[in-house]
């Protein structure tokens, strides 16, 4: 979990998106808020697979078939697909057939049950197609999209983004835990923002400084349940298996110039060996953290930056 040091600011808590989201707002009003709130809401109206209207539901129960959705859905798919690319395809948001599988089936606020999703295949990334002209989205036959983490992260970016166009002069925008920072909270400052130690919160591992950009932390901590034989899943799903990971990674944060891009590179490094997810980073050029399940951490040479 990354924290905010949002001194005299005004600042929004609320659930969305199956998580806690943290709006905060330098130079601007409670107008700002209730935008942020909405806008939030609004995207989560239109990405949610446990909502039965949702864009993304309504392209899962019709795989194969172009569905017409909203620009802000088109964006956001391309831009995970954009990830499976960059990530050699660790990053896949058509892993829900495995998901529910695993038996993640429930929203974690709503406690309602998903919708139930016909597919069996996973690992399809590659052949969504997104068509701009049509504004329509296909999802591959056999197949179904779960945009979870990316759904948060490009949330952040696009309300961040709307509140600076409404004249804030600083905003943060937190989305369970995948951040956005534009402009400044003061003159010639930057934000500082703290990294949660995920084996003894709410003590923190880091101290950053950030002047812009995106920092996503994913993890295993908290999206946790029980499977009917009594054995233990979480969601994060590796697409060469169809099941949860099994990984010693705890958590990993990365630092980006959007918490989209942020998403897509902490969600990958957790499937993989901390010290491979540390040099992937680095030949990418993004900056991270990596915590361990026996408590080592893993920083990239690239992390001394942003480290107060």
């Amino acid at each position: 979990m990354t924290n905010v040091d949002a001194t005299n600011a005004l600042q929004r808590t609320l659930k969305v998106m199956g998580c806690t989201a943290h709006l905060v707002v330098h130079g601007g009003d409670e107008a700002m808020l209730d935008e942020g709130e909405r806008r939030l809401r609004e995207l989560e109206s239109w990405w949610s697979r446990f909502l039965a209207t949702s864009d993304i539901t309504r392209a899962n129960e019709q795989p194969g078939v172009p569905v017409e959705v909203q620009p802000d859905t088109l964006a956001v798919v391309a831009r995970a697909v954009d990830g499976w690319k960059q990530t050699d395809g660790r990053f896949d948001v058509t892993v829900l057939p495995a998901l529910v599988h695993e038996g993640y089936s429930r929203s974690v606020v709503t406690r309602d049950l998903a919708p139930v999703v016909p597919a069996t295949r996973i690992g399809t990334s590659g052949w969504i197609v997104v068509d701009y002209d049509a504004s329509t989205l296909t999802v591959p036959p056999g197949s179904a999209i779960d945009l979870g983490g990316i759904g948060k992260g490009f949330a952040a970016d696009v309300v961040a983004e709307d509140l600076l166009e409404m004249g804030a002069s600083g905003v943060v925008v937190n989305v369970g835990g995948d951040l956005r920072v534009v402009g400044s909270p003061s003159a010639d400052a930057s934000w500082h923002l703290g990294i949660e130690n995920p084996l003894d919160p709410p003590h923190h591992i880091a101290f950053l400084r950030v002047g812009q950009g995106g920092i996503a932390t994913s993890g295993t901590t908290i999206r946790r349940w029980e499977r009917s034989d009594g054995t233990t899943a979480h969601h994060l799903i590796d697409p060469t298996t169809g099941r949860t990971s099994t990984t010693h990674v705890l958590t990993a944060t990365v630092i980006a110039s959007d918490a989209a891009t942020a998403e897509v590179f902490a969600t990958s490094v957790m499937l993989m060996d901390p010290r491979a997810g540390v040099a992937m980073l680095e030949r990418v050029g993004l900056a991270g953290l990596i915590v361990t399940t026996d408590g080592a951490v893993h920083r990239t040479s690239t992390l001394g930056a942003f480290e107060l």
